[in-house]
């Protein structure tokens, strides 16, 4: 069997994020690529029968110089049914601490997924990787899923990143789901952003 696939010229999110810096990968550019994800998401969350995609991770974002920012790796998607759904599926740095500890999947886990991807478009490095015990040593994966488990840390964030993109990138991150914005909210405040970041660099604020 054979899979064909669109070829993506500038790859994953996750190796753009690896072969730039904060200075080669433009915010403006990030935001285009932030909003084009949670564009995606909207049209999951919003059909009739809802989709959750459940492995919302920077690897399974592709990017294209002409054709912009598209959601890949629908392997694991279900219909969502019922409340919730069950069994957990997806990269464990990018899942929710609800799905961590009890697996149950509600289009609120694709949101708090998407608070660690804008995480990774402000620090270019794995989630969690820069956070070390008080010895000194890189956390191990075990403390890492107990810690958000237990709502007791979160991937770290820049102070130059722009403070409107951080408190969204919280607001997705909240431990309780049920206060989580909906993919339509954020991604109404993501353009918002984006017009307002446009206005104030034209302007030359920033």
């Amino acid at each position: 069997m054979m899979l064909v696939v669109e070829f993506m010229d500038q790859g994953d999110l996750r190796s753009k994020l690896e072969s730039t810096t904060p200075d080669t990968f433009s915010v403006e550019d990030k935001l285009n690529c932030a909003l084009s994800v949670m564009e995606g998401l909207v049209y999951l969350h919003t059909l009739d029968k809802s989709i959750i995609h459940r492995d919302i991770k920077s690897r399974n974002v592709l990017l294209d110089s002409q054709k912009g920012t598209k959601l890949t790796d629908f392997g694991v998607s279900r219909e969502s049914t019922s409340e919730t759904m069950t069994i957990g599926i997806g990269t464990y740095r990018w899942m929710a601490p609800e799905i961590l500890s009890d697996s149950h999947y509600t289009q609120a886990a694709d949101i708090y997924s998407f608070g660690v991807i804008l995480s990774e478009l402000d620090m270019h490095i794995v989630p969690y990787s820069d956070q070390v015990t008080t010895k000194g040593n890189p956390i191990n994966d075990t403390s890492i899923m107990g810690r958000v488990m237990q709502g007791t840390i979160q991937p770290t964030f820049s102070a130059l990143f722009p403070p409107a993109l951080l408190e969204l990138a919280k607001e997705c991150l909240a431990f309780d789901p049920e206060v989580r914005p909906t993919a339509l909210a954020v991604a109404y405040r993501l353009g918002q952003i984006r017009k307002m970041w446009r206005q104030s660099t034209t302007s030359g604020f920033v």
